[in-house]
């Protein structure tokens, strides 16, 4: 009788651990009409690890030591990429760098720095943070132009679709 039961219990662990998984990251989602396009795109990727995020297929990878994600539709077309800029200030155009450091914001730490690229629109992504607050995510235009300041949240991806 107890063997059964742990049998039973067991098979119910592993179903639910198996059903608990979020399909979002298994690569076996990702097309190869996809996969084609990216090795067409950046064929100087390394250590490409694909995922499916909103619908989109997903390739995070380094190219020239620089972290990027690029984002396709299940059609293969371009939607987005994303370029990691560490924490580098200098990576940004000089507008963006000066409304940033003119900004109630600038005694802040940065915690990271994204550079988005989509068919129709470039922005930067600064993530701060400071003691005693709420970290901050600040988008800016090329322009320097502050598009939106909102309250970091937990798994708050930037979607293709994003718009200010």
């Amino acid at each position: 009788m107890r063997t059964k039961f742990y049998v039973w219990c067991m098979a119910l662990f592993t179903l639910l651990g198996a059903t608990a998984c979020s399909d979002d990251d298994h690569p076996a989602h990702v097309s190869d009409k996809v996969k084609d396009t990216f090795a067409k795109d950046y064929p100087n990727a390394g250590r490409v690890e694909w995922s499916v995020k909103a619908g989109y297929n997903v390739a995070d990878f380094y190219q020239d030591g620089v972290e990027m994600d690029v984002w396709y539709d299940k059609n293969a077309q371009w939607c987005m990429t994303e370029t990691d800029l560490r924490r580098d200030l200098a990576q940004l155009p000089m507008a963006v760098q000066n409304a940033y450091q003119s900004s109630e914001y600038s005694s802040w730490t940065i915690d990271d720095i994204d550079k988005y690229e989509c068919p129709d629109k470039v922005f930067y992504l600064i993530e701060i943070e400071t003691k005693g607050k709420k970290d901050r995510n600040l988008f800016y235009s090329n322009s320097g132009q502050l598009l939106r300041d909102v309250e970091d949240k937990e798994n708050d991806d930037v979607l293709p679709t994003i718009s200010f």
